[in-house]
């Protein structure tokens, strides 16, 4: 699946990839614990469609296609995986690949803190 990704973009969700890690870490996160990470994306039903096809029979797993205020369809897809800066950055680029391939916007990416006291 390797694209080219717009740099500028990358960046910019890097950055913010970089503050979510910070603040898991701050609430106790241990980044080497695997959990479920979800990432949303938005578009029309096209994209959406396309988006599945991409995504089936990987390591994603389809949670939820809801409509938005927008007149559109948002998806929820879960993996699970780490939190630790690499394998996050990863994740953003396979996103970013995977928004330009199907039409529909990458939203970003969310999991809960996991502490040490629940592995």
């Amino acid at each position: 699946m390797n694209m080219p990704i717009d740099q500028e973009r990358l960046t910019a969700e890097i950055n913010a990839d970089l503050d979510v890690i910070r603040s898991l870490t701050e609430n106790g996160d241990v980044p080497s614990i695997v959990r479920p990470v979800d990432v949303r994306f938005a578009g029309d039903d096209v994209a959406i469609d396309r988006l599945k096809a991409l995504v089936g029979g990987t390591t994603w797993r389809i949670v939820q296609v809801v409509p938005t205020d927008k007149g559109e369809l948002a998806i929820d897809l879960e993996r699970d995986q780490t939190t630790d800066s690499a394998t996050v950055i990863e994740l953003t680029k396979e996103a970013l690949q995977l928004e330009e391939k199907s039409g529909a916007r990458y939203d970003g990416w969310g999991t809960i803190a996991k502490a040490k006291t629940e592995l």
